[in-house]
């Protein structure tokens, strides 16, 4: 019971991580990966997941920089 907690706090804390690699991506590859979730529509969950961290990524971006970077539609 105790090892069960234990391990579904570590997989918060990584899921959780603040200094993603997606922060460190450079804008230019950020809005790249982001139009590629765009023109794909992927369906499979881990891609699916992916493409919804990278949008989350360039929201903070908008928000952060005042600018969007990343396509719309």
């Amino acid at each position: 019971m105790v090892l069960r907690f234990v391990l579904v706090v570590a997989v918060f804390l990584v899921g959780c991580e603040r200094d993603s690699k997606f922060r460190k991506m450079p804008d230019y590859d950020l809005s790249q990966r982001y139009g590629e979730c765009l023109d794909r529509k992927p369906t499979a969950p881990g891609q699916a997941q992916v493409c919804e961290n990278l949008r989350k990524e360039c929201e903070r971006r908008k928000a952060e920089l005042g600018s969007f970077i990343c396509r719309v539609n």
